[in-house]
């Protein structure tokens, strides 16, 4: 949701306001009633109401419903604000807002009706009732709208962003959320008006409300204040944010030169990680009753009722949240996934010398279809002598410092002709940054053995690995990189290589034993479950 603020022009846009508030009233005003009072001063000269007309002045927004724009105000009693603190700025603006809503709202709308409020938030307003409160007077006809007095306030309730912020027990996560706050023109909206002393153009600059965590249309968990959403969250409070930050904030060791730029790196990676998956685009009324989840960032909880075990449910004004002092996530379904690297993925990807990479595709006929990763495969063979091992190397993205099980997927070569009965021994050079961030090498060799041999007629799902691989520091990037306009995939530094050679002998491959040529459809590093 974009909250626009008007910074200059003001004049001519209440200009433009004002003409269509003039078809809103000849709409809705009844002809045979002539107001000659603005909806403020209604509010100003009824004793009953004295405390909020104090509110309006406190919070600035008098001015407002004493102009030439349209209003609907639901005014509680001075009875009803008895307890307002009018020292409190901030609360008496959130009171006042959602006591306001724009054009004329009477109660011959009927059941069924709601109400846009100014803040975003919707009441239900059936001429009875307005929200879950009682009109105590209606449809008191002013020239910028209607009156209505309500004997209470209007229960606030918060979207998920408010309830974040305005809660100390949720400090942090709000903390955090808002180092990325920021205001930026909408520049569809705005207009040249000028042009400044060093000929710059100026311009009546419409501004909005931005957090790239939030909003971006990709990498974003979601527009958690936007009340024309609807949403289920899991809202950690501070001491759940602490347990999941100790958790997590190993996987993300980084190496830099700079210690500081390291740990600053791995800070900021962490507390993503901790709010990648809280977020769901759809309200979960029994979330012990699901089976299968996923969240916004396309984390998936095969086990909702673990992960909501604990918490408290509490109604937002744009769906549920559900409140916890623990987030119980299973750590390789959300920040720590599994990593896949099909064949056919040019990126990072590099033949070896003397080597020629062909990528193939399968028709929904074939016999692996169903067992090949995107029904495409590469096939690596020599561009050289027959006595070339031909190779090629992959390159693996957002490894973290963690372990993992190394897996490849090889594809016989009956997937092209029934006849073609062939299998081959491989060799893998897994390379990788260690903690000094110099490289490492780790070999996967098997040079008599068949630990390490195709299947002739079969798809081979290759474990390199007798003991899970550990990765010292990790090599991720996170969403804020990746959305910085500063950066390219050409920026992107990744260490995690795997060569993958055949590893036939002279013998072998002249007794047409083995072949020197190998098909894989995918590269992929399991996440050891902690």
């Amino acid at each position: 949701m974009k909250k626009s603020y008007i910074s200059i022009g003001l004049l001519a846009v209440a200009g433009v306001m004002a003409s269509c508030s003039e078809d809103w009233d000849n709409h809705y005003e009844p002809s045979d009633q002539v107001a000659q009072e603005s909806v403020m001063e209604l509010i100003q000269t009824d004793p009953e109401l004295s405390t909020f007309a104090k509110m309006l002045d406190i919070a600035g927004y008098d001015d407002l419903l004493a102009s030439s724009q349209t209003f609907t105000v639901f005014a509680p009693t001075n009875e009803a604000l008895a307890d307002v603190d009018l020292e409190d700025v901030d609360a008496v603006k959130r009171i006042v807002l959602n006591h306001i809503a724009r054009f004329n709202n009477s109660t011959a709308a009927g059941d069924g009706h709601t109400v846009k409020m100014y803040n975003g938030k919707r009441f239900a307003f059936d001429g009875d009732t307005f929200g879950s409160v009682g009109l105590e007077r209606t449809d008191i006809i002013a020239n910028n709208g209607i009156l209505h007095v309500l004997s209470e306030q209007i229960p606030y309730s918060y979207n998920f962003r408010e309830y974040i912020d305005v809660h100390e027990s949720t400090s942090k996560m709000s903390a955090f959320l808002k180092l990325y706050d920021r205001r930026e023109m909408d520049l569809g909206a705005s207009r040249p008006i000028g042009v400044d002393a060093n000929g710059a153009t100026v311009y009546d600059s419409v501004m909005y409300d931005y957090n790239p965590v939030l909003q971006h249309g990709w990498y974003g968990i979601g527009d958690i204040a936007d009340e024309d959403s609807l949403f289920t969250m899991i809202i950690p409070d501070n001491e759940a944010w602490d347990k999941a930050y100790e958790r997590i904030r190993p996987y993300y060791t980084v190496y830099d030169k700079d210690p500081e730029v390291a740990d600053s790196i791995g800070d900021v990676q962490t507390k993503l990680a901790i709010v990648h998956d809280l977020v769901y685009r759809r309200v979960i009324e029994n979330p012990m009753a699901e089976t299968d989840l996923w969240s916004t960032r396309g984390g998936e909880v095969v086990e909702p009722q673990v992960l909501f075990a604990g918490t408290t449910r509490e109604d937002a004004s744009n769906g549920i949240m559900y409140k916890t002092s623990s987030l119980n996530y299973d750590n390789v379904a959300t920040w720590n996934r599994l990593l896949e690297v099909e064949g056919e993925n040019q990126e990072g990807r590099q033949a070896a010398q003397a080597s020629t990479i062909y990528t193939r595709s399968i028709g929904s006929d074939n016999i692996y279809y169903d067992s090949i990763s995107e029904s495409r495969y590469i096939e690596v063979v020599s561009s050289g002598s027959t006595a070339t091992q031909p190779g090629v190397t992959v390159t693996i993205p957002n490894v973290l410092s963690t372990e993992y099980d190394i897996y490849v997927s090889f594809v016989p070569g009956t997937v092209s002709d029934t006849l073609n009965i062939e299998k081959t021994r491989l060799t893998f050079t897994l390379s990788y940054m260690g903690a000094n961030g110099r490289t490492q090498n780790k070999t996967f060799r098997d040079q008599k053995g068949t630990k390490y041999v195709t299947s002739e007629k079969e798809m081979t799902w290759m474990k390199l690995n007798d003991e899970p691989v550990s990765f010292p520091v990790s090599n991720y990037y996170d969403m804020l990189w990746l959305i910085d306009p500063l950066h390219t995939q050409a920026d992107r530094v990744n260490t995690t290589r795997l060569l993958i050679k055949t590893d036939v002998s002279n013998a072998e491959f002249n007794r047409n034993e083995m072949v020197r040529k190998f098909r894989i459809d995918r590269v992929v590093f399991v996440p050891i479950k902690k």
